[in-house]
């Protein structure tokens, strides 16, 4: 039986996770003599969906967590017999290895230091990395990306600006990679609210890379240039990090009534099916899940050149690719839709047309 280790930097309920658990579930749906098993460095909200998946779940965090201060002093002691920490992450990398797997795969740069670790305790199997991010991304959670890169047997890139990435930035071979859009699962019975008030929406981790700020300076360019205008703004996705931070810009700008962080959400289709205008801020988002889902949910995209691979879609229809960090073309775009509803409703057609094949049935087989 062939086996296969999947490697994934946590459980969140976020995008390259997602799409390696859509990927597990399909996989199991098609086969059953392959054996996988799954290494998540962190847990999170999804670990258990991943452990039923799989015949194997090891959690690295387990045996890397901090140290608890009696732990310390044991630990201590033990160092002056020459037992250590490290050894036991050693011994956790040597008992992954003999299980002798063909194929790892690293899902994430984060996940790739991991993966060779365990490639060097079993030289045989073979290294494939799945690139969920860009440059910027890279060089800030894993600067030393290039001293792993030459063991690997093979890149796949969610977008072509990815694979570019790769190719100018890094001296990847470009035969080694293959460009695999993202893709998602769709809600075909989803139906929208009638008469409610125009909704720019927007998903995501809140941080720089997906751009809260500017969705907030969006919003408020807008109260202020076009006070007529009857709107409103939604963010989706967890805000712990910064959630004082926003709450005070919003009051300080007069948007109590105008912009929601409503925060991470089981089911956040019940949000975007009310969105009118999905707004892709981000600053860096290699193929964002999000907008396969909002595009399925006939909502245009209006997103930053040079910031995700979602411009190689919308370039061809269902929405609209601004300059980078141009606020005001992205709220020219926005005015245009709320002024003209026929084709805020071709475009959203257009955008659902586009992100059609981005479906586990038809990107898994691919992988």
């Amino acid at each position: 039986m062939k086996k296969i280790l999947f490697i994934s930097h946590d459980a969140s309920r976020s995008g390259a996770p997602l799409v390696l658990l859509y990927l597990l579930k399909w996989l199991n749906s098609q086969t059953k003599n392959i054996q996988f098993d799954v290494l998540l460095i962190k847990g999170g909200a999804i670990a258990s969906d991943f452990e039923k998946e799989c015949a194997n779940t090891f959690i690295f965090s387990e045996i890397h967590k901090p140290l608890k201060f009696s732990e310390v002093i044991i630990n201590f002691f033990f160092s002056k017999l020459g037992i250590k920490q490290k050894e036991k992450q050693k011994d956790f990398f040597k008992k992954i290895a003999s299980n002798n797997y063909d194929l790892i795969y690293a899902n994430t740069v984060v996940s790739l230091p991991v993966a060779v670790k365990i490639k060097n305790k079993y030289p045989n199997a073979k290294l494939l990395v799945h690139i969920h991010e860009l440059n910027t991304v890279i060089k800030m959670i894993q600067p030393n990306f290039s001293r792993y890169t030459n063991v690997v047997d093979k890149f796949i890139a969610v977008s072509h600006q990815v694979k570019n990435n790769l190719i100018y930035n890094y001296d990847i071979d470009k035969n080694l990679i293959d460009v695999i859009y993202e893709f998602g699962i769709v809600n075909e019975n989803v139906v929208s609210k009638d008469n409610k008030i125009f909704t720019i929406g927007a998903s995501g981790k809140v941080d720089w890379r997906k751009g809260d700020d500017i969705f907030i300076q969006v919003a408020n360019y807008i109260n202020k240039n076009y006070p007529q205008a009857k709107m409103k703004f939604v963010w989706v996705g967890n805000n712990l990090n910064n959630k004082y931070i926003i709450e005070g810009d919003i009051k300080k700008l007069g948007l109590k009534e105008v912009v929601s962080f409503v925060g991470e959400q089981t089911n956040p289709i019940n949000f975007y099916k009310d969105f009118d205008v999905f707004l892709l801020t981000s600053r860096e988002d290699p193929f964002p899940l999000v907008c396969i889902e909002a595009a399925n949910l006939r909502k245009p995209i209006i997103c930053f050149e040079k910031a995700s691979g979602t411009a190689e879609v919308i370039k061809k229809g269902g929405g609209f690719v601004v300059s980078y960090l141009d606020i005001e073309a992205m709220v020219e775009k926005i005015m245009y839709y709320y002024n003209d509803l026929g084709k805020l409703n071709e475009d959203g057609l257009k955008a659902q047309e586009l992100f059609a094949d981005f479906t586990p049935e038809k990107v898994c087989p691919l992988l």
